[in-house]
């Protein structure tokens, strides 16, 4: 069989999972359940959301192979927004947007399990995408978020791969502009981050992952 340097055995995987699964602080107490609200924390307003606009260029970035975590989102100090996802984002790029606009974005990869990769990953994995202003430190999340997993302020998705991977996708926008929850026009980093879910502790393990921009 032909083998190249960008291949990673599945062995080295289950080491560096377990090396990295003992990174970050103490884990903070958490609700038992995804779905758990905070009213006191919303970025953006109730009800249904919408943005429209013709299509006018897409943009793309990827990296196909395999990649770990050992951060766990139960973990505060990390990055993205909420700050409990790996400071080192999965992927990121660069975005120019104008008033008047849509930017819209969908994220995909394939996820491993727990069951298969072991107890350094976590039974869920947790992702955010944002959009964070050129020389600013504070990113925004994109509208298509669930914003209090857990009754705590850190938007995210998540999946739980079954017995071996399974693969992730899911749609991300915002209005540009200055109606509330939009973004203002300008040059934007776009930052996908993730995270082991914090249930039973442990990192993430992925590959395949594609980010997809529209604008229009």
């Amino acid at each position: 069989m032909k083998r190249n340097g960008r291949e990673l055995c599945l062995p080295g995987i289950l080491a560096l999972i377990a090396l990295l699964a003992t990174a970050g602080g103490a884990a903070a107490q958490l609700t038992s359940s995804f779905f758990q609200a905070d009213a006191t924390k919303a970025a953006h307003p109730a009800g249904v959301l919408s943005c429209r606009g013709p299509l006018k260029l897409v943009q793309d970035v990827a990296f196909e192979g395999v990649k770990t975590t050992g951060y766990n989102w139960s973990v505060v100090g990390g990055g993205g927004e909420g700050a409990r996802f790996d400071p080192v984002p999965v992927l990121s790029t660069t975005v120019t947007v104008t008033a008047g606009t849509c930017l819209n974005a969908h994220f995909s990869a394939i996820v491993g399990s727990r069951q298969t990769y072991g107890p350094g990953v976590a039974a869920l994995t947790m992702f955010q995408v944002t959009v964070t202003p050129l020389g600013a430190v504070a990113p925004q999340h994109l509208v298509g978020h669930y914003e209090t997993p857990y009754g705590v302020y850190a938007p995210s998705v998540a999946v739980e791969a079954e017995r071996d991977v399974d693969t992730f996708g899911s749609n991300f926008f915002t209005a540009v502009g200055t109606q509330p929850g939009a973004i203002p026009p300008g040059t934007y980093k776009v930052d996908v981050w993730w995270a082991g879910g914090p249930i039973g502790g442990g990192g993430a393990i992925g590959a395949a992952f594609v980010l997809k921009l529209y604008q229009g």
